[in-house]
């Protein structure tokens, strides 16, 4: 069992593990039981991954004496909205569920954000479990506690902090994911190596296949210390945000749906690399071409689409203050930098 345990005692204290193994999936029943405090589990799924593992996790479940229901929701970031979380609230209500049972978010990223906040607003807090099965969910949006949802105005501009009990990632679902959806989560992999670890930088370059574990493992170790010293996101958790500034508008202003979010990420990324060198805070060139190879090898895109515009999009990010925001460079690899810069700049090198 590969565990990494995140454990966060500042202006909140929060400890919690991450299990990764293949096949640790078919014993979600037994680890579920050991941070149960009621009787009682709902998951909630898509339409999607329904198919593939709930009967698998809710049997683990039952086998434990779990008293088990299921809500499935319709899959797509499109459905990532307050009609879902209606959905998911009227389940809890019809199925009985107090704040000392338990939900179980199955899916991938979109699961993952809508159960966290469902989870963080239903009877003002309960326990939820992350089974992320998608690879951006497991090394993205299962590690921090960040939840949301959106509206149209925007992504995630609705959401709360709520950590789960427990995450359960089995590397083994990785195996049933569409290669785009893959190669979309390996930009969130490709960012944080940037950002915090040249070794892993050079794992990626320098191999065609790779050890999942741990990649899955040495990601949550990266993400997850940076969340155990900043949980709530008031300077070093900024770092975490690098390419997504660009790519977090992208993403709004060509539809969701159109674009993966590893796909506008790794947009983002090469858009702040290359807004670094323009403002010689990038002193090392080579970053770009590195940047630019490593994504062409997992077929993401790097170029702004020409059909859209950010302007509106950009000046909605929630990461605004004023006219300002705070955006992510690279001086180097392994030394994000965040500096203030002014929205109409950035959107006169777009």
């Amino acid at each position: 069992m590969n565990k990494v345990n995140i454990n966060i005692n500042n202006d909140v204290k929060i400890n919690y593990d991450i299990l990764v193994r293949s096949g640790l999936i078919k014993e979600s029943g037994k680890l579920v039981k050991e941070v149960l405090r009621g009787k009682r589990a709902l998951i909630v799924t898509d339409d999607i991954v329904d198919k593939l593992y709930t009967e698998t996790v809710k049997e683990s479940l039952e086998k434990e004496n779990i008293i088990t229901s299921v809500c499935v929701l319709q899959n797509g970031e499109t459905n990532k909205n307050i009609e879902s979380i209606y959905n998911i609230y009227s389940s809890l209500a019809k199925n009985e569920l107090s704040r000392k049972d338990i939900i179980i978010a199955l899916g991938g990223g979109v699961i993952g954000d809508m159960v966290g906040y469902a989870a963080a607003t239903w009877m003002r807090g309960i326990d939820f479990v992350q089974i992320p099965t998608t690879l951006l969910a497991c090394v993205d949006s299962s590690v921090g506690g960040k939840t949301g949802i959106n509206i149209k105005e925007g992504k995630n501009l609705v959401g709360a902090f709520h950590s789960p009990k427990l995450v359960v990632m089995d590397s083994d679902v990785l195996n049933t994911l569409p290669k785009r959806e893959f190669n979309a989560g390996m930009a969130e992999v490709i960012k944080h190596a940037f950002l915090f670890d040249k070794k892993l930088l050079e794992y990626l370059e320098n191999n065609n296949s790779f050890d999942m574990d741990f990649i899955l493992k040495r990601n949550c170790e990266l993400k997850g210390h940076i969340v155990e010293i900043d949980y709530k996101e008031k300077k070093e958790r900024m770092f975490l945000n690098f390419g997504h500034t660009i790519g977090h508008s992208v993403e709004n202003a060509a539809g969701y749906g159109v674009l993966l979010h590893g796909e506008a990420v790794a947009i983002g990324v090469i858009f702040a690399i290359e807004y670094g060198i323009k403002k010689a805070i990038t002193k090392d060139k080579s970053i770009l071409e590195r940047a630019k190879n490593i994504f062409a090898k997992f077929s993401l895109p790097t170029e702004i689409p020409t059909n859209i515009n950010l302007k509106d999009a950009i000046k909605l990010d929630k990461k605004r203050s004023n006219d300002e925001i705070n955006f992510v460079f690279l001086e180097d690899i392994e030394k994000p930098l965040i500096n203030k810069v002014s929205i109409n700049d950035i959107i006169d090198f777009l």
